[in-house]
């Protein structure tokens, strides 16, 4: 302990109290500034504490998530930045935490404030303290439970719940759903297994909160927040009401929600202030807004007058050069790639599959994920050329989306997936692509109402050459 103790003693000496700013929270501007996203706030006596991850100045992916942070309100306007506050990589006590530090979450029961982070990705650590604030030590002696993006909720008598989505893992029925289950009273243990809550597919960023009676649960569902309704903690299944909030700006978000002297409020990040990108974001809120039936109106994002909306800055990152050995010409001259050997991706896991000798590709492909690949050469012509992608899948509907150097970028090209006959049974579809010519990156952008759309072993294409005169 003596450790955090001092840790949090340190941060705590050069804590910011910050000016009448909204959003962003935080300013490249402040003293001490930091990138945070992940946003788990929370109001404990009478003040707003808010639970983030932390990005690093010069991240290019997530992997270098390492701990985090906490800011706290007693006004919504003064912001106090407590800095980094619990890092369970490094802290003593919590030698079991492995893996990029993602979105956490916070709770109090019976004089204890318990903050919960992922672990090993699927996994779940805890830490405790008897402040909001710290200092923190560790509840177990190793993760407790299995889910992604953990959050916890304690109700009006009481009673603790954990929730989140089985995106990496199923827990029970295939696919990637809302998922929630009872905490004991020691808040460390299931009290009952998982149960399915949500009868739709979700990709991430799950949150739950009550008012007036009814429970709230959101997700987000491709690049947009969206949210169901209860009148129970533990239904079977949520009412599905549709979107809560749009896509945050150059990030996928993640959101929560609080009521703080009668008005609600939503926080979120985005990547576009304070030159940030996907993976250097900051915290910003905005107020929610119900109807007389307790639907939500749809958010509006806002930014103070001074804020300027800047250009994602990506520091320049080792990607995996193609070299002769990797290039598979066929007979058409075209050349292939393999899927996992990609420059960046949303919600994409790569797995072992069986094509020929074993290899890998791409798995739990779901609505709204994507990958991309830099430095992809067309050639120097415009004429028209074929387009290959290899997949395996028992269902039907899905669709790969071919875009040009963003995943909202202009579509060259659409394959539709139907059954290929099984998952190890795959079969290459193609498309026509014209028009294009040069080095782009390349996104392949997933789409599909079915749960776990299907396996991406490799794709290929045929530079074009402009004919001599």
């Amino acid at each position: 302990m003596k450790k955090i103790k001092n840790r949090v003693i340190l941060f705590s000496l050069f804590a910011v109290q910050l000016g009448f700013s909204q959003n962003p929270i935080l300013r490249e501007s402040d003293a001490n500034f930091l990138y945070v996203c992940d946003p788990a706030a929370e109001v404990f006596n009478g003040k707003v504490y808010v639970y983030c991850s932390h990005d690093q100045p010069d991240a290019v992916d997530y992997e270098s998530m390492k701990d985090y942070v906490i800011l706290e309100s007693s006004d919504m306007k003064t912001w106090i930045n407590h800095g980094v506050s619990l890092d369970p990589q490094l802290d003593k006590g919590f030698e079991y935490a492995q893996s990029n530090m993602n979105a956490p979450d916070a709770a109090y029961k019976d004089g204890w404030y318990y903050w919960y982070f992922p672990s090993d990705i699927t996994y779940v650590g805890v830490a405790k303290s008897r402040t909001p604030t710290g200092p923190w030590e560790s509840a177990v002696t190793n993760e407790f439970t299995t889910i992604f993006d953990p959050t916890v909720f304690v109700d009006d008598d009481g009673q603790a719940y954990i929730y989140g989505n089985d995106h990496w893992v199923d827990l029970g029925d295939e696919g990637s759903h809302i998922m929630g289950a009872k905490l004991k009273d020691n808040m460390v243990e299931l009290d009952g297994p998982w149960v399915r809550l949500s009868e739709e597919n979700v990709n991430e960023a799950v949150h739950v909160f009550k008012r007036e009676g009814l429970y709230y649960f959101s997700a987000r569902v491709g690049g947009v927040t969206k949210y169901w309704m209860a009148d129970s903690p533990l239904p079977k299944y949520a009412d599905f009401k549709g979107d809560l909030a749009p896509n945050s700006p150059e990030s996928p978000n993640h959101t929560s929600a609080i009521e703080f002297n009668d008005q609600w409020y939503l926080f979120y990040h985005r990547g576009d202030v304070n030159h940030g990108s996907r993976y250097k974001r900051s915290v910003c809120f905005d107020k929610m807004n119900f109807r007389e039936d307790g639907t939500i109106e749809p958010i509006v994002y806002t930014l103070d007058d001074d804020v300027e909306i800047t250009k994602p800055n990506y520091p320049p990152r080792k990607r995996k050069k193609t070299v002769a050995k990797d290039i598979e010409p066929n007979k058409e001259g075209s050349i292939r790639h393999q899927a996992q050997d990609l420059s960046e991706q949303s919600g994409i896991k790569v797995e072992d599959q069986k094509v020929g000798d074993k290899s890998q590709g791409l798995g739990e492909i779901s609505n709204g994920d994507w990958t991309s690949y830099a430095d992809i050469d067309f050639g120097n012509s415009a004429d028209s050329f074929p387009f290959r992608v290899s997949v395996a899948t028992p269902k039907d509907g899905g669709r790969i989306v071919l875009r040009l150097n963003d995943p909202n970028g202009t579509i060259v090209g659409t394959i539709t997936v139907s059954s290929t006959g099984g998952w190890e049974n795959y079969k290459t579809l193609s498309t026509n692509i014209n028009g294009i010519r040069g080095s782009h990156t390349l996104y392949l952008c997933y789409e599909g109402e079915a749960e776990n759309l299907f396996n991406l072993n490799w794709f290929e294409w045929m530079p074009t050459t402009r004919k001599k005169k």
